[in-house]
């Protein structure tokens, strides 16, 4: 197993691609998450054209889900890889996190099917958002604010990065949840060490969850 760290700089915007190697147990799925950051920027129709039945069968795992391509919101990101890279489809992939998948998660569906229910991944990281810039929050009932850091195209065909202040116009938040996006007065800081809090809106963009003091501020207030 590697312990390496990258760091990644220019991510606003930038694809990438997600697999979810699944080992069916007792109480739901145990995934090996790869994902391509690290390894330049997710190539759109390489990454289409991965058949996750034949990467099932050739893994020797029960599944592969295949998380549609998205892309990063922080102006820089540092991981810790969990494991060996690999490379699918001829698509180069890093192995970012070894997670229990969350009760309710269907492997037919996208992450939009557990919108708005917070579940926690193991993972070391650190996002970084410049002083100046966007960003794009969730607030839920419990006064948590939850950062985007990634949005996908998937669900909303027209959704871009310039069109991300508009997103509140297109959710269908549930009753006591609240959208909007700020311009950050100072760098805000993510620091994750262990489990990361996170959540997904109705059309799959993901958020983290300022909780246990991960952030240096809270952008919403």
């Amino acid at each position: 197993m590697t312990e390496t760290a990258i760091r990644v700089d220019g991510m606003r915007a930038y694809p990438q691609g997600e697999l979810f190697l699944l080992t069916r147990g007792e109480d739901g799925f145990d995934a090996l998450v790869y994902n391509t950051t690290g390894c330049g920027p997710c190539p759109d129709e390489e990454f289409a054209a991965i058949d996750v039945e034949a990467l099932a069968a050739e893994q020797g795992c029960d599944l592969v889900w295949k998380n549609p391509r998205r892309f990063w919101m922080m102006d820089a990101l540092t991981i810790d890889l969990v494991g060996e890279p690999a490379t699918f489809g001829g698509v180069p992939f890093n192995l970012v996190a070894r997670m229990h998948m969350p009760a309710g998660f269907d492997p037919g569906r996208d992450q939009s099917a557990l919108a708005y229910r917070p579940t926690q991944i193991h993972r070391n990281s650190v996002y970084e958002f410049v002083a100046g810039k966007p960003v794009h929050l969730l607030r839920s009932p419990d006064e948590v604010t939850w950062v985007m850091q990634t949005f996908t195209d998937h669900a909303a065909h027209d959704l871009t990065e310039a069109t991300l202040p508009s997103l509140g116009e297109k959710l269908a938040l549930p009753e006591g949840w609240r959208f909007r996006t700020v311009t950050l007065p100072q760098d805000l800081v993510i620091t994750t060490t262990g489990l990361a809090n996170i959540v997904p809106d109705d059309l799959a963009n993901m958020y983290q969850g300022l909780i246990d003091g991960v952030g240096n501020i809270d952008p919403w207030t």
